[in-house]
């Protein structure tokens, strides 16, 4: 043992040092409702406008907006976006360092991003678009009763121009027109 550390350790410096680093920072919290702001801690920020509206941003820079009637946004993870605006009962969910959740500009759409780097964006309306995985990506689109889903690391799925459904597993890219179902592998 070091003579600094043997003298801090008789003076009880050592004690109040190690407490000192054991308190940490307040978290990046940032809780929205019904057009208020109820919780902001740290770089975490958030928005909610409309009846039924909630946003929640958990992590540095995270953000979360919920703009319209009962939609919900919720960002968790080191710089994650999430917005649900544009339209009502929309909800977009990103979890995951860097990830990015759309969902609006029409009603009844569903973005889910859960992963690293992962994307979802569902617009216009009843689309729904999940990405799983790090680098995945889902976009649900241009019409209505699309479905993406995006399941492992850099997978990508597109659903786009109505009644469309695209699954990509494992890496690959899927994309589906009108009316068309395309899975891949």
């Amino acid at each position: 043992m070091s003579a600094a550390l043997v003298a801090l350790t008789a003076t009880g410096l050592l004690s109040v040092a190690g407490q000192a680093t054991a308190q940490a920072a307040p978290p990046d919290l940032c809780i929205a409702a019904n057009n208020r702001v109820v919780v902001q801690m740290g770089t975490a920020t958030c928005q909610a406008t409309g009846t039924g509206s909630t946003a929640i941003a958990r992590g540095a820079n995270s953000n979360a907006v919920a703009t319209g009637e009962h939609n919900r946004a919720s960002a968790t993870g080191t710089n994650s976006n999430a917005y649900a605006t544009n339209g009502n009962h929309n909800t977009a969910t990103a979890n995951g360092d860097m990830s990015s959740a759309t969902a609006g500009f029409g009603n009844n759409n569903t973005a889910t991003a859960n992963g690293t780097n992962s994307t979802a964006n569902a617009d216009d309306g009843n689309n729904t678009a999940t990405a799983r995985g790090d680098n995945s990506h889902a976009t649900a689109f241009q019409g209505n009763n699309n479905t993406a889903t995006a399941r492992g690391d850099n997978s990508i799925a597109s659903a786009i121009g109505g009644d469309a459904t695209a699954t990509a597993r494992g890496g690959c890219n899927a994309s589906a027109g009108p009316g068309q179902t395309v899975t891949c592998p």
